[in-house]
């Protein structure tokens, strides 16, 4: 009588294979691939659960959670089925014994593991030894059964997929439009607060804009220009009570009795000349006023008025 090793366990597994082609996962076996393999595995799980066969099962998928079997096995990489499918096409003489072991499980090879195998007592069973219930099984969930299932969770993972890169970006777009309207907003409040300084009460102060030959008070909310066509500006009290444009004939008080200037002008491009009564820039155009000289004073002033009144009270 032969004795029994390992080497002769493989071989009697491998020779049962060929004998009965898989048995009755010859849909699987027959002409075995990976994922052919692995779609055996996953209708036989449930089917043959001994403490032997979890054993196998457990050596050669590393299970992390017992509960979670079934989707380790559908996530299991096909290339470790590959040197399975080498060993059945007898590209290979030998396999690891994890593989062999997973082999034995898949065609119900009797006796196994391999440490039921070796014992003296246990008989070594031949021939066609199929279920009647994997029979049945097979019937109702085959091959096409499998790979519709199979593409089935795929397009669910899709779905959830495509769904979860929408919300994501939904959200993006969400904080993006958030972020530009804080910035914007604090823009906003800063140009605000650089033109319209705010009193110590918290409140904008009122603004003022000039109105032909005068500076008058407006709403800040009237800006950026009032109904004169004119810019609205933060209120300047000296400029209010001081800056006028003024009409002047040769007996204007154009000097102070310290011979300080009372009167600048403006030259316009046509020759003109405008006179105002503070100094600074002018009201519409910005550029700097001139402080009134005698020169000016001789040149273009009109010895007299051609009305009775001038163009401000």
């Amino acid at each position: 009588m032969e004795i029994k090793t390992s080497d002769s366990y493989q071989k009697e597994v491998l020779e049962k294979y060929k004998r009965n082609r898989g048995g009755e996962l010859s849909t699987y076996l027959l002409n075995p691939t990976p994922r052919l393999i692995k779609q055996a595995c996953i209708l036989l799980l449930d089917k043959r659960t001994s403490t032997d066969d979890i054993n196998i099962l457990n050596c050669f998928f590393q299970f992390r959670d017992e509960e979670s079997r079934l989707k380790e096995v559908k996530s299991f990489d096909n290339d470790r089925f590959k040197p399975i499918v080498n060993f059945l096409k007898g590209r290979t003489n030998s396999t690891s014994d994890e593989n062999i072991e997973l082999i034995s499980w898949l065609i119900d090879f009797k006796p196994r593991p391999l440490r039921q195998y070796l014992k003296p007592d246990n008989p070594i069973f031949e021939g066609d030894d199929s279920k009647p219930e994997i029979i049945h099984e097979l019937g109702r969930l085959d091959k096409k059964n499998v790979d519709n299932l199979e593409r089935k969770k795929e397009e669910e993972r899709k779905k959830l997929g495509d769904a979860k890169r929408k919300k994501e970006k939904k959200k993006r777009r969400r904080m993006l439009i958030i972020s530009i309207s804080i910035s914007f907003g604090a823009l906003l409040l800063t140009v605000l607060a650089l033109k319209y300084p705010m009193n110590f009460d918290g409140k904008l102060p009122e603004c003022m804009t000039w109105a032909d030959s005068l500076y008058v008070r407006v709403s800040c909310e009237k800006g950026p220009f009032s109904q004169f066509g004119t810019t609205v500006d933060s209120l300047d009290q000296m400029k209010l009570n001081k800056m006028k444009k003024v009409k002047v004939d040769a007996a204007y008080k154009f000097f102070s009795n310290t011979d300080e200037p009372l009167i600048w002008y403006y030259k316009k491009s046509n020759g003109e000349i405008e006179y105002f009564t503070a100094p600074g820039l002018h009201p519409t155009n910005g550029e700097t006023l001139r402080k009134i000289t005698p020169y000016i004073i001789q040149t273009y002033v009109p010895k007299h008025m051609n009305k009775k009144s001038s163009f401000v009270q």
